[in-house]
């Protein structure tokens, strides 16, 4: 039997939002139906853009995961600075994690686009200009990930985000946040993303 795992998920309202679905769904658990003796630490920050979650890195650093996944990047990708200093900041939280608290392995979750929304939203954008932003950042780190930090972080691709189907079914009403349906996508993804690295971790 595989040994169990202990992750983190960490990052942006995503994370938050997550855990409040699950803890709402009977049918799912906190340990994303993976084996038993798994642990997994849920640190969601409504608003954390890149720079601001490397101040809160002693919440991994208490929790020392084996695994820990990120998601980051969607509220930083709506300010006007250049994509290159936004994938800097994510290269800083993965060198912190990976060189002082020593998690073995980190996911970088793809930035999702945004889809033109249903209903008013607090915050408007220009969805060409923000998902060709989200794609440049996407590409760039995978590209980078790889050379800086190889075998140790990698970008996960999102899979059921990407066609007008699975956009229409996985968003919310605001375009941004995710649907019920993409709440499940989401865990499928993740779980998938973290059984990859500790498989990885144990060659």
């Amino acid at each position: 039997m595989a040994a169990p795992i202990k992750a983190q998920l960490f990052g942006h309202s995503f994370v938050s939002r997550w855990k409040d679905f699950i803890r709402h769904k009977d049918e799912l658990n906190y340990r994303l139906g993976l084996q038993l003796g798994t642990m997994v630490q849920f640190s969601g920050f409504p608003g954390a853009r890149a720079r601001s979650l490397i101040g809160k890195m002693d919440f991994v650093a208490d929790y020392s995961p084996e695994i820990l996944v990120l998601l980051v990047g969607t509220n930083d990708l709506y300010e006007d600075v250049p994509v290159e200093s936004i994938e800097e900041q994510i290269c800083g939280i993965v060198y912190e994690a990976i060189s002082n608290i020593k998690v073995a392995k980190v996911i970088v979750c793809q930035v999702l686009h945004r889809c033109e929304p249903k209903i008013r939203t607090r915050f408007p954008v220009d969805l060409h200009w923000f998902n060709a932003r989200v794609d440049k950042l996407n590409a760039s780190l995978d590209t980078t990930l790889k050379s800086r930090f190889p075998n140790r972080a990698f970008l996960w691709r999102m899979k059921g985000f990407w066609s007008p189907e699975t956009k229409n079914k996985n968003f919310a009403s605001d375009g941004c946040h995710l649907s019920d349906d993409g709440q499940f996508k989401l865990l499928s993804n993740i779980r998938a993303a973290i059984i990859a690295a500790h498989r990885q971790s144990l060659k």
